[in-house]
């Protein structure tokens, strides 16, 4: 993949140390959608992107994205590059440099309760 905001960034995007521990995709089907390991985090604005699967050529991804709330999300496909891409103004698409790979449910349940939303 091609990074195009990745001097406005400062990080790379995906590096490949991080595609190499994502599972493929179909690899979790039939783990339950809260017990997904959640091994990527992308933000922007309202917009988050939680990464469980990845594709061979790294673009696209399997994850939850959401841009309010947990109960306002939804399970899909990503396309990784068009996040990448994104130049909505002053918003670009970052990755969390210190993202831990966690259980979903309990990645949300953190987050909600940092928010004061538990």
């Amino acid at each position: 993949m091609v990074e195009t905001q990745r001097a406005r960034r400062g990080h790379e995007f995906l590096p490949a140390s991080l595609a190499r521990t994502i599972p493929k995709l179909y690899a979790t089907e039939n783990i339950p959608l809260d017990d997904k390991i959640v091994h990527a985090h992308y933000f922007g604005g309202p917009y988050d992107a939680y990464i469980t699967e990845l594709a061979e050529d790294g673009v696209e991804a399997f994850g939850y994205t959401k841009l309010t709330s947990y109960p306002d999300g939804e399970w899909g496909y990503i396309d990784l590059s068009e996040l990448e891409e994104h130049k909505g103004g002053l918003v670009i698409i970052e990755r969390d440099c210190y993202w831990k790979p966690e259980r979903f449910a309990d990645a949300m349940a953190r987050l909600y309760q940092r928010d004061g939303r538990a």
